[in-house]
Parts: C-alpha cells; sequence; structure tokens
C-alpha cells in the first residue's frame, strides 16, 4: 500500500497543495514553519478524522477560510482508492470514499491505516493511561473484525449507566450491570489477546534497537481486580458508584503497563531511551497491522533524529 497522491488546501499554511508520491519513503525537507509537519498532518486527518497536533479544528484551519481540504489518492492490494475529507471551522465534516458520501470516520480508517511517530509519541508511555488504551484499541479496530462492534456497545452502555448514576435514577436492582459487564468481559478478552501478541514483537524490536531496553515488557491491566470477574467488581463499587456518580471498573480503566526489569519504563528510562521504546512499540503496531492481511501501514515521522544520537537514528530508520 502507498500514497500516490495529496491534495491539501486549508490546512494551516498549506493551499492548493498538489503533492505527487513515490511507492518507497518519501523525505520532507525545508526550513521551520514551511508545512513539513502539516503535511503529515493533513493525511493523518483523513486516516483519523482529527489533528494529532490538536483537538479542535480551528487551529487546523488557514486563517481566513471556513474549511480545509484534504484528498488523497491510495494505492492498495491492486486498486485505487480516492479519500476525501473537509472540516469546517463551525464544525462537523464531509467524507467521501471512491466518488461516495461515507458516515463515519471507520471506513476511512479501515482503508488507511497508519502509525504515527512524532515528537509527542513518548506521551505513549510517559502521559495518561487513555492514550495507551487508544494505541490498543487502534491495532484491535485493524486485526479483530468483531472489535469495533464490541467497543462501541460497551461505549453506549457505560454512557448511558453513567448518566443514570448522575441523575441518582439507578435503584439498588441496577438494570445496565449486565449489559455492561458481557461486553466488558468480551472487550477485555480481545484486548488480552492482542497485548499477547504484541508483547514478544514489542520486546525483540526494543532489544534490537538498544540493549537497555532488554528485558522490557507489556503487560494489561485490564480495569478491575484479578481477584474478581467484571460482574462482581461492578457489583462490590455499586455503592461508591451511586455516590460519586460515575462507574470506576471495568475496561475504560484499562491500562497497559510498560516494563524494563520489572519496573516502569517512565520511571527508568532516560528521555532518548523513552523514545526508542515508543519507537519499538510503533514499529510493533505497524508489525500487526500488516501481519493481518499483508497490508503495510503508511508510517508518518516527524523529526525522527530528535534526541536521537546518530547511531541509533540511524538504526531507528532501517
Amino acid at each position: 500500500m502507498h500514497l500516490e497522491r495529496v491534495f491539501i488546501d486549508g490546512v494551516r499554511n498549506l493551499c492548493q497543495q498538489r503533492i505527487e508520491l513515490a511507492a518507497g519513503a518519501n523525505v520532507f525537507f525545508g526550513a521551520n514553519g514551511s508545512g513539513k509537519t502539516s503535511i503529515l498532518e493533513a493525511i493523518s486527518l483523513v486516516a483519523t478524522g482529527r489533528s494529532f497536533r490538536t483537538h479542535s479544528a480551528k487551529p487546523l484551519i488557514h486563517h481566513g477560510d471556513e474549511h480545509c481540504l484534504v484528498q488523497i489518492k491510495l494505492a492498495r492490494s491492486g486498486r485505487l482508492h480516492n479519500l476525501g475529507i473537509r472540516r469546517h471551522r463551525a464544525g462537523g465534516a464531509e467524507l467521501r470514499i471512491d466518488g461516495a458520501a461515507a458516515s463515519s470516520f471507520a471506513g476511512l480508517a479501515a482503508l488507511l491505516p497508519i502509525v504515527l511517530v512524532d515528537t509527542d509519541s513518548i506521551e505513549l508511555i510517559t502521559g495518561t493511561p487513555e492514550a495507551r488504551r487508544r494505541y490498543l484499541d487502534t491495532i484491535l479496530f485493524h486485526v479483530e473484525h468483531q472489535f469495533l462492534e464490541v467497543w462501541r456497545r460497551y461505549q453506549r452502555v457505560l454512557r448511558q449507566r453513567n448518566a443514570g448514576l448522575r441523575r441518582g435514577t439507578l435503584a439498588e436492582d441496577d438494570i445496565w450491570l449486565t449489559e455492561l459487564a458481557r461486553v466488558g468481559e468480551t472487550l477485555a478478552a480481545l484486548r488480552a489477546v492482542a497485548v499477547a501478541s504484541l508483547a514478544p514483537v514489542f520486546a525483540e524490536i526494543a532489544g534490537r534497537l538498544s540493549g537497555a531496553l532488554n528485558g522490557a515488557t507489556l503487560t494489561l491491566r485490564r480495569g478491575w481486580s484479578s481477584e474478581l470477574d467484571l460482574l462482581g467488581a461492578l457489583n462490590a463499587a455499586a455503592a461508591s458508584d451511586r455516590k460519586q456518580g460515575f462507574t470506576h471498573v471495568g475496561p475504560h480503566r484499562a491500562d497497559i503497563r510498560i516494563l524494563v526489569d520489572g519496573r516502569a519504563a517512565a520511571d527508568v528510562l532516560s528521555r532518548g531511551q523513552l523514545k526508542l521504546a515508543t519507537l519499538a512499540l510503533k514499529l510493533a503496531q505497524g508489525r500487526m497491522l500488516s501481519g493481518v492481511n499483508g497490508v503495510v501501514p503508511v508510517y508518518l515521522v516527524d523529526d525522527i533524529a530528535a534526541e536521537l544520537d546518530e547511531d541509533h537514528a540511524r538504526q531507528a530508520c532501517s
């Protein structure tokens, strides 16, 4: 899989830019502020529906414009696809796949899997559990066909239960517990299988990148006590949930523990080593995605040499 052409209009300082791309690696260079990262940001916008630099559309859209437009011509498995997104300053977006309107970002994401490596990627290790859940769930979206349906169902039931908890309308016989436990157990099981497959790939890549990462491991914290099933954990936390107005336990509290010699990687690694460990996570992600149907994802790499010495930067690029 590779991108043949990208058209960008109104993404930050990029207006009416048509970029032809080669099938292999493509390198963008230029002065600071010339728009190199914005090109990657535009591609990511098509693949994920959002910028990796901001949660708001307003800073993304060129000053004075009411919308931005990105169109991509993609070669995948012997077929050409045309993908597009128009994001509006006032909110909302229009999506197109091969000339037809698309109702959700899932279709775009399925056709254009990406792996992003940028200067903020180490927050995958040093940041919140939410970032690590998103990383794992992105892999599952591409490798497990039932994941999206299960994830969406869990989120719907969780929102409904939390709304009832906030309003104080849930009785002692909480009507949402059984379904939340059922779907939550399925979601947690899918994540456990993914981590079991991902962990040895990560360990092998991390060890090759740096001797300091030998013995690096990944483990899943599923979001509730290992001594209980989810229904039991939800029942045990029910009184606290009603008092505080939200659900305390479940897959929405899951995390990936990234350890080196049994200690948290964020606590023991230098910043350069953290970047290598993050790169190992990203490369493992790419290998997992390409192992499903042989489609290699598009790697978007921004400033790979930042905080790496010359030898490690060369090794990472190889």
